[in-house]
């Protein structure tokens, strides 16, 4: 209630301003002073019932009635953008969309005024997850040259946010031909997303294309890799597939605890050791916590018993303080470790977003949270230290 009574208080210093012209000058006439000020016997009647409702706890009838007492003018018009910004941000997206409502009723608004509330009405209707109306509206600004930035960057989570990649690829660009695009990265990801569909589809040859384009956009980029070497799996190429596969792993290690039984199962059982080896000294070569991601990988996948991934366990284990008191409670024995290690990782969630924090199971290049692209990271990496 408080805040209500913080929110309408500005509305009613608001309507009081375009009254009494707190700001401008007013001409001498009939309702004013010699001064040039209104008298306050000249108050609308709704005002009064107005803080009547107010008073009685009634707010959403005393924000209809101030609302209809507010003049849409230069002195006031802030006064609504900034209490329906406040009322989105709340989530009282009504409220926020009522007040907007309110301002492009009004025949007398300026165009940049009402260019303005389409912008604020298309923001409450996407806070309030009616996409496609906030869509119509955001494509409508951006015909306005001075929000045309504002608004393709908002049709852009739109696009994103309903699977459209080749829409928010085309706002992507007129973002770029402004002076006002985002990391290249994103145009990589939304190449890839429309070369996934293709690759579903049986279109290599029009996926292939598109992973160029997305590898052109930002390098390197391990996600082009993966789908290249989904696509060498798929037609039997599997060494072809295998080196795709590790460029990627080399590139992007969190993807890691997903790829490597993928990987081995590409190498085949006679040369998994050999592979294993291989993972094990780029590790250590790289350093930083490399060493002990393949570790919770491999523990992951049931390999942590496979010769070359011994030393590796024992190493990352008794080096690391946490996992220190975790071998020597487990009396140094390698299995009983693998399999308490296991069954935490097994019910853990394995990943978590470096830009706002979501935790999931599996990896995710765009954030289902924040939307942010290639945030990802080990997070039992994290919560095991």
């Amino acid at each position: 209630m408080l805040a209500w009574l913080l929110i309408l208080s500005a509305l009613v210093l608001g309507i009081l301003a375009g009254h009494f012209g707190w700001g401008k000058r007013w001409t001498k006439g009939v309702g004013s002073r010699s001064d040039g000020s209104r008298s306050f016997g000249k108050l609308h009647p709704d005002y009064l019932t107005g803080l009547e409702y107010l008073v009685t706890e009634q707010p959403d009838r005393a924000l209809d009635m101030f609302l209809k007492l507010l003049d849409a003018s230069a002195d006031t018009i802030e006064t609504h953008f900034a209490l329906g910004a406040l009322y989105r941000r709340r989530g009282e997206v009504e409220r926020a969309i009522r007040i907007h409502q309110n301002l492009l009723a009004r025949d007398e608004l300026a165009p940049e005024h009402r260019e303005q509330a389409l912008l604020a009405l298309a923001q409450d209707y996407l806070r309030a997850g009616l996409l496609d109306r906030a869509e119509g509206l955001f494509e409508k600004v951006a015909e306005a040259p001075r929000l045309r930035a504002s608004a393709l960057e908002a049709l852009r989570g739109v696009y994103e946010r309903q699977h459209e990649w080749q829409q928010a690829l085309d706002a992507y660009r007129q973002l770029v031909r402004i002076k006002a695009a985002p990391l290249r990265l994103v145009a990589s990801h939304y190449l890839c997303e429309l070369a996934a569909l293709e690759i579903e589809r049986g279109a290599i040859d029009a996926a292939r294309t598109l992973l160029r384009q997305a590898r052109r956009e930002s390098a390197p980029f391990p996600r082009a890799a993966l789908l290249r070497a989904q696509i060498a799996d798929r037609q039997n190429d599997r060494e072809l597939a295998t080196r795709l596969l590790r460029l990627a792993l080399n590139e992007c290690p969190e993807l890691l605890p997903e790829e490597l039984p993928h990987l081995l199962e590409l190498a085949g059982p006679e040369k998994r050791d050999v592979l294993l080896s291989e993972l094990v000294a780029q590790a250590r070569e790289r350093g930083g916590p490399d060493l002990k991601r393949l570790v919770f990988a491999a523990i992951a996948a049931d390999l942590s018993g496979a010769a070359p991934m011994r030393d590796a366990l024992e190493s990352v284990f008794t080096q690391d303080a946490t996992l220190n008191a975790v071998w020597q409670a487990a009396g140094g024995d390698e299995q009983r470790v693998a399999r308490e290690v296991g069954a935490l990782l097994n019910h853990a969630e394995r990943y978590r977003c470096s830009e706002c924090g979501f935790s999931a199971r599996s990896f995710y290049w765009h954030c289902p949270a924040c939307q942010s692209w290639q945030t990802f990271e080990s997070y039992a990496l994290v919560k095991l230290r």
